[in-house]
């Protein structure tokens, strides 16, 4: 379907409305505290929550099917912003609160770490490059 899903931070939920702009419906308001990110995988909708930090991951019945602290082997996120998942299913966080990138398995397992000042964006191209942005030295680009 074409509905957009918004990320309603202060109001701790996710709305979902049509492409006509109407609002359909919303749901998360007894799970999420501060929704930052969301991103439809296969058959699941992922859900950054930055206040706690974990992820929320809903099936397409908008039933919670789990929610998973981020963080494994001394890796804990500071300060999650956004995150992609690559087509291999791990999942790469922007951490500004540790001037990097984690990338977490498909298990949310910490597997690498990659140094980048001030991360806020990120993207990935079709070849699965990363593309990041970074406040750090007048909001430039990168690509890994």
């Amino acid at each position: 379907n074409n509905d957009i899903y918004i990320c309603d931070r202060n109001n701790h939920r996710i709305q979902i409305i049509s492409e006509n702009l109407q609002f359909k419906s919303q749901f998360g308001k007894d799970t999420l505290h501060h929704p930052r990110d969301i991103k439809h995988y296969k058959d699941n909708i992922f859900i950054l929550d930055e206040s706690n930090p974990c992820f929320h991951i809903y099936n397409r019945d908008l039933v919670l099917q789990q929610s998973v602290v981020t963080r494994g082997r001394g890796q804990q996120v500071i300060n999650p912003l956004f995150f992609v998942i690559d087509n291999f299913g791990n999942i790469l966080i922007t951490d500004p609160g540790s001037d990097s990138i984690l990338i977490l398995n498909s298990e949310f397992e910490f597997i690498h770490k990659i140094s980048v000042s001030l991360p806020t964006g990120i993207t990935m191209d079709r070849d699965d490059r990363i593309i990041v942005t970074s406040d750090a030295s007048h909001n430039c680009l990168q690509l890994f």
